[in-house]
């Protein structure tokens, strides 16, 4: 195998006991400062004032409200719809609606009916808790769940989020196997170990089957309380919800347990059978994978607001998992390195996972900016909503989460593209680490972005509950994957790429 021994071909990882300590104590600090967060978050609750206590429920269930309209000129044929109070009704008095976007539509004579589906579809926040039953009064937004929904929240938030890196991975393995592709092969033991996170992660999913009613507003709001969720039932139930997400994650992990299998065996018996073998699945993984993988961001983040439409909201999960998951294999890679292990990984091998993170980051904005602009422009209340309380600043009632909206592009997107636009800063430690820092902390914050709204309301912070409930699941993250490390060698000996893998080269710099 050229110049390398094979001694350092057939070299297995060792888990260092300094590498165990650090992550079962990431482990362990986490759960301290998590349960201090929900003390301390506690001891507010019970030191709030009554009338200020009441003032946060409203503010939390109130947050904006959408009716969604069946016929906008029925509305007009009632006499509902009046110029003054549709301004008074929506903007002076903070009932939300979607962002105003003047178009060339606004000179048609549907103009009347778009301004009657505001008046109609905008409810005035004290109207409806006036009635004591946000639910029956249409509102459809959650009750305050205090501290258990932001524990809630962040369980799934770092659920989901460690999930993405493993899926990503998972994705990353086999659409190199059915396109054929060898310069991973030298590599490939990593994605590979961090897989293996699958059967650990879905524990925390589990976990949250028992505790969606307090969690998803379709489960919260009663039958016949509100139209547009009453629409989406057949899908949005909880049997259906868990019999889907049994099945996603059952065949997501069977594919990785059974791809890790088919590589060992290929390791121990040579030949071309496994090598085949694993061709058949990554393409039948891919196919379920391009479906399935949607469904379940569709299920566990967009449901969260059920009132939302996105087209295209599994294929922005995607884009960021493939940027986190790149970023991941690029880290994992460089500490082995670092420690003296995979001397045959060399600047290409990097170069090509730091074009991944470049090209993806690019990816994920790319939807992000088309996610945006035709829901601006199209100005529909079921779908501005999402981001009407997400960037609106001039009011308190809109939950708080503006810097949170602002700075995600310019996290996720400005940053890497301009700090990873050269050719050497894909192939420098000291460059491409920083930028892979911002790229995982970036994820997070969409995330957060995307789930605490909806999950717990008005803007919680990043507080000891989020710190520590990501320390808990970054050190158990840290320790699977390592662990898996220590189980093969860390090339795949007899793989019929690994020679092409090992002289794998980009050009001269």
């Amino acid at each position: 195998m050229g110049h390398f021994t094979q001694e350092q071909l057939t070299e297995r990882y060792t888990m260092t006991g300094r590498l165990t300590q650090i992550a079962l104590g990431l482990v362990g600090v986490g759960l301290v400062l998590l349960i201090a967060g929900i003390f301390l978050e506690s001891g507010k609750k019970k030191d709030t004032p009554a009338d200020a206590s009441h003032e946060g429920h409203s503010q939390r269930t109130e947050q904006l409200v959408i009716q969604p309209v069946s016929n906008p000129q029925d509305a007009h044929q009632d006499g509902t719809h009046q110029e003054g109070t549709h301004q008074e009704g929506t903007h002076e008095e903070g009932s939300h609606e979607a962002p105003h976007t003047e178009t060339p539509a606004d000179a048609h004579s549907g103009e009347a009916a778009h301004d009657d589906t505001h008046q109609e579809g905008a409810v005035h926040p004290d109207a409806a808790h006036a009635d004591g039953d946000h639910a029956a009064a249409g509102h459809g937004e959650h009750h305050d769940t205090g501290v258990m929904g932001r524990i809630l929240a962040n369980l799934l938030l770092c659920s989901v989020y460690f999930f993405c890196i493993a899926m990503g991975s998972m994705f990353f393995l086999t659409i190199h196997r059915v396109g054929n592709a060898g310069w991973h092969t030298a590599i490939m033991r990593v994605p590979e170990a961090i897989t293996q996170w699958l059967p650990v992660g879905v524990v925390g999913f589990v976990a949250l089957f028992f505790f969606m009613d307090q969690l998803y507003e379709w489960l919260i709001v009663p039958e016949n309380a509100d139209p547009l969720i009453d629409a989406k039932r057949a899908y949005l139930n909880k049997g259906f919800f868990i019999a889907r997400s049994v099945v996603f994650f059952g065949v997501w992990i069977a594919a990785a347990l059974y791809l890790r299998k088919l590589s060992h065996d290929q390791d121990r018996e040579g030949g071309l059978f496994h090598f085949k073998r694993s061709e058949v699945i990554s393409a039948l993984f891919i196919i379920f994978f391009a479906i399935s993988y949607c469904l379940y961001a569709i299920d566990w983040i967009k449901s969260l607001e059920p009132h939302w439409f996105s087209t295209i909201f599994g294929v922005y999960i995607f884009g960021g998992s493939m940027v986190i998951a790149n970023a991941t294999i690029y880290l994992i890679t460089a500490y082995l390195k670092t420690q003296g292990y995979m001397k045959w990984v060399n600047d290409a091998h990097f170069h090509d996972l730091g074009k991944y993170t470049f090209g993806f980051s690019i990816f994920w904005a790319y939807i992000w900016l088309a996610q945006y602009l035709l829901i601006w422009y199209a100005n529909i209340p079921e779908e501005g909503i999402y981001y009407v309380k997400r960037y609106r600043v001039e009011d308190h009632q809109y939950l708080g989460y503006s810097f949170f909206f602002y700075s995600n592009i310019i996290i996720n997107f400005v940053l890497p593209f301009f700090m990873l636009m050269t050719r050497n800063a894909k192939r420098k430690f000291l460059t491409y680490v920083p930028v892979a820092v911002i790229v995982l902390y970036g994820r997070w914050h969409d995330l957060f972005l995307m789930i605490m709204p909806g999950a717990v309301g008005q803007n919680p912070g990043i507080g000891l509950i989020e710190i520590g409930m990501f320390m808990a699941f970054a050190g158990l993250f840290v320790y699977v994957v390592f662990r898996a490390l220590t189980s093969s060698n860390l090339v795949p000996l007899k793989h019929p790429y690994l020679e092409e893998s090992l002289h794998h080269t980009t050009g001269a710099v």
